[in-house]
């Protein structure tokens, strides 16, 4: 199986994570194609802009001619949408992105997960790669089935995926939740990269996060793949003060989800504990 691209697609390109990334893959690979609904600013002479949408069939055979590689980011999120609002993008225009890859004889599929599949695991907790999703809104479900979707498109067609269940991906770390969960964009770029010249079939996903102190995740998994993080959460914070931060209170300080956890909790924090030690194996 080839492991070098000529060319490869990123999806989601003007966001925020592929903004960070595209600069360290435009280094890596002689052409990259970018896929996104408004043209991405900044364009490096090796990049080139397809604007569209994930549900128009023809525009993806279109920014697949020549591709074997994708990195797909695209997606609709939010602490409080509904499922709606993630039909179109995060189920349809990921299954039709896939469809497109495998017209294409695409050979390396890369996919962004989330770490929010499991945000309602309580933060004292490590959350390994196989446990099982407790997913903490809508977004977070539609990264479940994104996970699905790709393991069962790469064994029935034979090609090499990862799926990077990423923690918090951003420029600096904002908060001490951050602090556990952080990954840079180099760190992203290179584990892309790498899902991109990965040799073995089929679909595997781990857990992108730094090496974190008291991590929310294990990233053993990173090791399989032959990765190391380059980038530390206590080097790479916003604000001194974020180092002595306590842990915020109420469920933003009790699970891993933060925000979405907290925005889609309808129960009591009370409830939500006791479903935890139902997870861990109580009565």
């Amino acid at each position: 199986m080839t492991t070098q691209h000529e060319r490869i697609l990123v999806t989601g390109a003007g966001g925020l994570v592929g903004s960070g990334i595209r600069p360290y893959l435009a280094e890596q690979f002689a052409e990259v194609v970018l896929l996104d609904r408004t043209a991405p600013t900044a364009v490096a002479r090796n990049e080139r802009i397809v604007v569209g949408e994930l549900s128009d069939r023809a525009l993806l055979a279109e920014a697949m001619v020549g591709v074997t590689g994708v990195v797909h980011l695209a997606c609709v999120h939010g602490f409080t949408i509904n499922f709606e609002d993630t039909i179109d993008s995060n189920y349809r225009g990921l299954v039709r992105l896939l469809e497109a890859f495998v017209a294409a004889g695409g050979s390396h599929f890369v996919y962004a997960s989330s770490h929010h599949g499991w945000g309602y695991y309580p933060r004292d907790e490590l959350v390994r790669e196989s446990d099982p999703p407790r997913p903490d809104s809508w977004y977070a479900v539609s990264k479940i089935f994104g996970e699905a979707a790709v393991a069962h498109l790469a064994d029935a067609n034979g090609f090499s995926a990862l799926s990077l269940r990423i923690g918090n991906c951003s420029p600096a770390v904002t908060d001490e939740r951050c602090t556990h969960m952080w990954t840079s964009f180099r760190d992203v770029a290179d584990l892309a990269a790498r899902g991109l010249q990965r040799p073995a079939l089929g679909h595997r996903a781990v857990f992108a996060t730094a090496d974190c102190t008291d991590p929310f995740f294990d990233n053993s998994g990173l090791a399989d793949l032959g990765f190391a993080t380059q980038d530390r959460p206590e080097d790479n914070l916003a604000l001194p003060s974020i180092a002595t931060e306590p842990k915020a209170d109420g469920l933003f300080g009790l699970s891993v989800g933060g925000n979405y956890a907290t925005s889609n909790l309808k129960t009591d924090i009370a409830t939500w504990q006791r479903i935890n030690q139902t997870a861990r194996g109580g009565p």
